[in-house]
Formats: structure tokens, C-alpha cells, sequence
């Protein structure tokens, strides 16, 4: 019987989470060609179709749903085996490329990272910032190991955990008269001059939602991409932004801005972990994580305090 190649499972995966064979071909770094003959192969040792082809896409057969389970089970034993063989010196030691949303990279990176590289100096840790779409595909695409999102995609091949609980909060310039960690019910303030990203962040969508069933009541919208610079601009300015605690924990206590808990609406912004099934985590993500997660359990514990 002629053997089964990883690269033949890997392709297949790609088609199957893709449900295409140009876009998995890309993911792939592979021409298409290429990657319709290896699943041709395939399909000829297994004697099963495992694609219905059409104009539209692919779509598997019940062979190949059935088929995939067993491929990515393959593929995460092979990449697990591989990843303890580089581990057995004992020492933490690798590359880690993290994809982290601007309110994580704000709020909780700068407590934790300078410390961690400190301590593991045979860590090499490469930051990508993002919204949390365009993370979630770097990590389909093996650019990134993990990321760090608000809204976990929906996507056959990648893993989900909540790392951490998280709620909005008002964030307003003190002129505004609001009293430092005293709840708000939105509706019930004076419209606000509000400042929010765009439309490409899960955020803006959340606001809106609440706007258009008048749970918050705005005068005026000014869009702005960075989390940095929308603090900033509040600071400076009579106006409001909604942002996860997480994005202003440092500023905590600071004359220049009031953060409120929002009573109401109830506006939720967990953060979750996002990566491969088929691909383990190494020793060195994994430490990294778990710095990063005690960071949020503080953050998480601050908040309790802002909202006693």
C-alpha cells in the first residue's frame, strides 16, 4: 500500500478549513496544481472521494469529514512529537510569535513582558498587533503561533480558551463630572461626544448595537483606529470612549481620565487564546501564556476593586 504523506494531510486539512483549493493553496505557499494533484493522490490511496467539486467551492463528502479527524489528530501527534524532541535539553528556549489585540498590547504587555524577557533571555518573542480578524487569519496561516482576541473566529482548525473575563468601561475627561469608579447606566447620562473605532473592530459593532436600541445616547462620533490615541484625545478633550478595563489598567488612579464601570448596558469584552489544533503549543508560548495570564488575573482582581 503506498504510504500516506504529511504533506498530503496538510494539504487536505488546508482544502477542508478553506473549503477551497486556490485559498488553501495560498495558505500553503504551494501552486494550485500542485496541491490538486497531492489530493488526487489521496483520494486514490484512501479509494474515497473526499471533495464534492463545484463552481462554488468543495465541500467534503462524508468520507472526508470522517477523514479529517483522523488528519488533524495525525498532524498535532507529529507536531507534538517534533516539539518535545526540541525541548529535551530541558531549557525554555525558542521563538514565539504572538498576535495581540492594541487593548492587550495597552494594558496588560507592559506589565508583564519586561520582567518575562529578563528571566528568559533564550526566548526570542516577536509582537504582531491587530484587530482580531486579521490575527485570527495570521494564525491560520502559521505567521503567528498565537493570538491574543475579543471575538474568537469560527473556524474548523483553530483551538479556543478564555484567558480571561473582561467588562467595558466608560472612559471620559474629568470635565465631564463623573465620579472616579462609580457605576453608570449609559442611557440615563447626557449625550456624549463619543469617541469609537471603526468599523473593522468587533467593538465599534458592539456600540452601535447599543446606540441604535438607545442603551447609550451620543451627541456626536469621532472614529479612531488606535487605542493609545483615542485615551489621549479623552484626556485632553470633553470627550468619551467605551474600551475593555483591560486597555486602561495603567491608568488606574490617574488625574486625567475617570474610568467608570457601566452598570448598563451590560457590555462584555473577554479576551481569548487562539491557535492551530493541529499544532501544539511549544514550552516557550506556553510560558509566555501563563506570564500573560497571571497579568490578566491581576487586571481581573483590579477591576473587582474599581467596581467595590
Amino acid at each position: 500500500m503506498i504510504p500516506i504523506t504529511i504533506r498530503q494531510l496538510q494539504y487536505f486539512a488546508a482544502v477542508y478549513e478553506e473549503a477551497s483549493f486556490s485559498k488553501a493553496a495560498v495558505r500553503e505557499h504551494c501552486s494550485q496544481p500542485a496541491l490538486s494533484a497531492q489530493i488526487r493522490n489521496l483520494e486514490q490511496i484512501l479509494g474515497r472521494s473526499l471533495f464534492d467539486r463545484s463552481v462554488s467551492g468543495v465541500t467534503p463528502t462524508a468520507a472526508g469529514l470522517r477523514f479529517y479527524g483522523h488528519s488533524v489528530a495525525i498532524l498535532r501527534s507529529v507536531n507534538a512529537a517534533t516539539l518535545e524532541m526540541a525541548e529535551a535539553s530541558g531549557q525554555i528556549a525558542g521563538k514565539v510569535r504572538m498576535g495581540l489585540i492594541p487593548t492587550v498590547v495597552r494594558g496588560l504587555m507592559s506589565a508583564f513582558l519586561p520582567q518575562f524577557v529578563e528571566s528568559h533571555p533564550m526566548i526570542e518573542i516577536t509582537v504582531i498587533q491587530g484587530f482580531s480578524d486579521p490575527l485570527a487569519r495570521a494564525v491560520v496561516v502559521q505567521e503567528i503561533d498565537f493570538a491574543v482576541v475579543l471575538e474568537p473566529p469560527k473556524h474548523e482548525g483553530i483551538e479556543i480558551a478564555r484567558l480571561a473575563d473582561d467588562t467595558m468601561v466608560l472612559v471620559s475627561n474629568p470635565s465631564l463630572g463623573l465620579t472616579q469608579g462609580a457605576p453608570v447606566d449609559l442611557a440615563e447620562l447626557r449625550p456624549l461626544n463619543l469617541v469609537v473605532p471603526s468599523p473593522n473592530h468587533i467593538l465599534r459593532h458592539n456600540i452601535e448595537r447599543r446606540m441604535w436600541t438607545k442603551e447609550i445616547n451620543v451627541a456626536r462620533i469621532l472614529e479612531m483606529d488606535s487605542v493609545h490615541g483615542m485615551i489621549d484625545f479623552v484626556a485632553n478633550s470633553g470627550w468619551a470612549t467605551i474600551l475593555p478595563f483591560t486597555a486602561v489598567l495603567c491608568d488606574v488612579g490617574s488625574d486625567r481620565l475617570r474610568i467608570s464601570p457601566i452598570s448598563q448596558p451590560l457590555l462584555e469584552a473577554n479576551l481569548y487564546l487562539i491557535h492551530l489544533t493541529r499544532r501544539p503549543l511549544s514550552q516557550a508560548s506556553r510560558a509566555v501564556l501563563e506570564a500573560l495570564g497571571r497579568q490578566a488575573r491581576v487586571h481581573v482582581f483590579a477591576n473587582e476593586l474599581i467596581s467595590a
